[in-house]
C-alpha cells in the first residue's frame, strides 16, 4: 500500500474513532487508545507514520454496554461488525466505513462487511494460572468452531462434510446465541483478577497486564484531539514493548498486522469480494 493510500485510510479511522467517541461520551462508556495507536500518541502525538489501524480497549462490561448501543446509535455511514451483527466468528468487535474497501489479503471469498476499520477489543480479567488460561481457551474455540462452520456453510454451500452440512439445520441465531452464553459464562471483568488482557485471538490470550493499570484514566492527543488513556500509560507501553520510545528499523516498519489486498476508498466492498 503506498504512502498516499495509508494516510488516507488513517484519516478515515480518525473519522471512525470520532463517532465511537461521541457514542462513548453520551453513554458513559470507558475506553482506552491501545496497543500501536496509544503508541502513537504518546510518541507521535497521532498514528505511527507506518500504521494502518486503530486499536481501542474496553473494560469488559463497558463493551458489553457498547454492543449493545452502537447498533442503534452509530451514524449510518458506519457499520457495526461483531459475531451477532456479521458473518465473522471474532472475539472482539469492528466500526467500519460503508461504502468503502479494505479488503485483508486471504479474506476476498469472505461474505462480511470489509469496509475501513477500527478495532474494539473487550478487557477481559485473566487469572495467571496457566490450567485456567487452557480451560477458558478451549471453550472460545469451541464457540469459534460452532460459528465458523456455520459461515463457512452459508458461504460455501456445497461438498461439505457432514459436519459443517449439519449446520444447515441450525438457525444462525442459534449457534450466535449460544456462542454468546458461552462468552458470559467464561469472560469476567478485570476487578475480579490482578491481571486482564484485550481479547483478539484465542490463541495470544495471557495474564499480561496487571488490572491496576486501568483503573484511572488520562487522556492524550491524538491527530490534534483529544483521546482517552490508561493513566498508567508508560507501565503498559513498556509492558508490551520495552523501550516503546525507540522506534524500530525501517525494514520493521511494517504497519499493523495486516497485508491489505484491495484498497478503495470511494467504492463498496461488495464490488470487490467474490
Amino acid at each position: 500500500m503506498d504512502n498516499k493510500s495509508l494516510k488516507e485510510i488513517q484519516k478515515i479511522e480518525l473519522e471512525i474513532l470520532l463517532e465511537v467517541d461521541k457514542i462513548c461520551k453520551k453513554h458513559n462508556i470507558k475506553y482506552f487508545l491501545a496497543a500501536g495507536t496509544l503508541l502513537g500518541a504518546i510518541r507521535h502525538k497521532g498514528f505511527i507514520p507506518w500504521d494502518d489501524d486503530i486499536d481501542i480497549c474496553m473494560p469488559l462490561n463497558d463493551y458489553k454496554k457498547f454492543c449493545k448501543v452502537a447498533p442503534k446509535e452509530l451514524d449510518k455511514n458506519y457499520f457495526f461488525q461483531n459475531y451477532e451483527t456479521d458473518y465473522t466468528s471474532m472475539l472482539f468487535a469492528k466500526v467500519r466505513k460503508n461504502n468503502t474497501t479494505a479488503i485483508e489479503a486471504g479474506r476476498e471469498h469472505k461474505k462480511h462487511h470489509h469496509g475501513v476499520w477500527i478495532d474494539i477489543f473487550p478487557l477481559i480479567g485473566i487469572a495467571n494460572d496457566k490450567e485456567w488460561i487452557n480451560n477458558l481457551k478451549k471453550w472460545i474455540k469451541i464457540s469459534k468452531k460452532l460459528l465458523s462452520t456455520k459461515i463457512d456453510y452459508i458461504e460455501e454451500n456445497n461438498n461439505l462434510p457432514f459436519f459443517k452440512r449439519f449446520h444447515k439445520i441450525i438457525p444462525l441465531c442459534f449457534v450466535r446465541l449460544f456462542s454468546k452464553l458461552i462468552y458470559n459464562t467464561i469472560f469476567k471483568s478485570c476487578e475480579e483478577y490482578d491481571f486482564c488482557y484485550y481479547l483478539w485471538a484465542e490463541n495470544n490470550i495471557k495474564a499480561k497486564f496487571k488490572s491496576e493499570l486501568f483503573s484511572e484514566t488520562t487522556y492524550v492527543d491524538f491527530e490534534g484531539y483529544i483521546f482517552p488513556a490508561p493513566k498508567m500509560w508508560d507501565e503498559y507501553l513498556q509492558v508490551e514493548y520495552g523501550d516503546y520510545m525507540t522506534p524500530p528499523p525501517p525494514e520493521d516498519r511494517n504497519g499493523g498486522c495486516h497485508t491489505i489486498s484491495i484498497v478503495d476508498l470511494t467504492k463498496n466492498y461488495s464490488y470487490y469480494i467474490k
